[in-house]
């Protein structure tokens, strides 16, 4: 890439992120093919997406504000939202959409839920001035291909600090990732994060029993294994605090992977990818185990599904066949939101329709609110 361009471009993405944006920048942004040529310009491997390695200067340093469901690729979706602001914050002097703390929740950052790994930690928003008052609970669990992907990224700090000013206790978590195990060693985290959680409920005044989890892409994939696979001791690890249950209450998951047996193929493509996903030793048997669709029973939470139909990164057909398992087992609480046409960002793409959905979900599953 010559030096010239990738100035340019990196200027745009850099006046965005601090909240300036001059007449020459925006209309580099103004171009009528600005993002492909944004696109091609950076992706080195021509696979239609800017992964955090291809990504150069501030595009790489606020990458995960870009990457908006955090999963670890820029997409042309997200470029050409990010292009859309530009063009919104001409003359507006926009900022770079950064969360505060509002005044009547605290943040704890980077708690402990288990020692011996810097990726066994939390990052804590509750509501103060409770008194008595119990809290129901709500777990976000970042995406980004099970390889990357960080609790305080985009709207893994946004959501938790929002719902917390509403009421909730809110953790973001962070898990081992596959360089350094394998998915089932994230699933074991996340059980032992919400395990934690339910140890200090006391302190925290949470709501044992109303548990909701979010996650978008392999995030997705996280919360619906806290959801479905409770009663799995397989999946448990060999975290602290194993009396107190992983379980939860009500999952809302975006673009998810839910059987890894059907997606095996398109898994093993990607060049020793499902070793890597799920061990060397007995991979078929870590891909059923680590599939939702292994999961489900009679006895399943209220579950708040969404997924685009145009999604190429999970196809559709992984949240279709698990709302056919749902719906094979009379589950009496599923939302299934197809969006025709929305990618694998679909959660953000439409968030007019999605982020009120789940607000409402939560409210009815977790505080019994009325519709």
């Amino acid at each position: 890439m010559k030096q010239g361009s990738l100035f340019i471009f990196v200027a745009v993405v850099f006046c965005f992120a601090v909240g300036f944006i001059s007449q020459n920048q925006t209309a580099v942004a103004q171009q009528p093919k600005g993002m492909l040529w944004a696109l091609k310009q950076m992706d080195e491997d021509d696979d239609g997406a800017i992964s955090r390695s291809e990504a150069k200067g501030r595009m790489l340093a606020n990458f995960d504000r870009i990457d908006q469901d955090s999963n670890g690729l820029i997409d042309k979706d997200e470029l050409s939202q990010l292009f859309k602001r530009l063009r919104e914050a001409r003359g507006q002097g926009a900022s770079a959409g950064s969360s505060s703390v509002a005044d009547n929740v605290e943040l704890r950052e980077n708690v402990a839920y288990r020692e011996g790994n810097e990726k066994w930690k939390l990052d804590l928003v509750f509501p103060k001035n409770r008194e008595d008052e119990l809290s129901p609970v709500i777990i976000f669990i970042h995406g980004g291909g099970w390889r990357n992907g960080d609790k305080a990224s985009g709207v893994f700090r946004e959501y938790p600090l929002e719902y917390a000013s509403r009421g909730y206790v809110c953790a973001s978590i962070n898990y081992r990732l596959v360089d350094e195990g394998t998915i089932l060693d994230c699933i074991a985290d996340c059980k032992c994060a919400v395990r934690w959680l339910r140890a200090h409920a006391e302190e925290f005044s949470i709501d044992v029993n109303n548990f909701g989890a979010y996650g978008n892409s392999a995030g997705a994939h996280l919360v619906a294994m806290l959801g479905l696979s409770a009663m799995q001791d397989k999946l448990e690890g060999d975290g602290p605090h194993r009396k107190y249950s992983s379980a939860v209450q009500a999952v809302c998951c975006s673009a998810t992977p839910t059987n890894f047996r059907l997606w095996g193929e398109e898994v093993r493509s990607g060049g020793g990818r499902a070793a890597a996903l799920f061990g060397e030793e007995d991979t078929e048997r870590a891909m059923e185990l680590a599939s939702p669709v292994t999961h489900v029973t009679r006895s399943l939470p209220p579950f708040f599904m969404v997924h685009g139909t145009a999604d190429t990164t999970v196809p559709v057909q992984q949240s279709d066949d698990l709302h056919a398992l749902f719906q094979a087992k009379k589950s009496q609480d599923v939302t299934y939101l197809r969006i025709d046409g929305a990618g694998h960002g679909v959660f953000r793409q439409h968030a007019s329709e999605t982020v009120p959905a789940m607000q409402k979900f939560f409210d009815r599953v977790l505080r019994g609110d009325s519709e």
